[in-house]
């Protein structure tokens, strides 16, 4: 994925993300909604500076 993709993909879930959690306020799914939202925002800005982690960070049960 490119780096201009990576942005816009993050900065598309964390707005999702958002949008969900605003149709239920207060509860634990929307609170959930939110952290990962943040994830996201963090991501896109990662992105953007050009300190996008190394997908291999990501992988389950990678010693890489």
């Amino acid at each position: 994925m490119k780096r201009s993709e990576r942005i816009v993909f993050h900065t598309e879930e964390a707005a999702a993300l958002r949008g969900s959690a605003a149709l239920a306020p207060g509860t634990p799914g929307a609170l959930q909604c939110l952290e990962l939202a943040q994830d996201h925002e963090s991501l896109a800005e990662a992105a953007r500076v050009g300190e996008y982690p190394d997908q291999s960070e990501h992988i389950v049960g990678t010693d890489v």
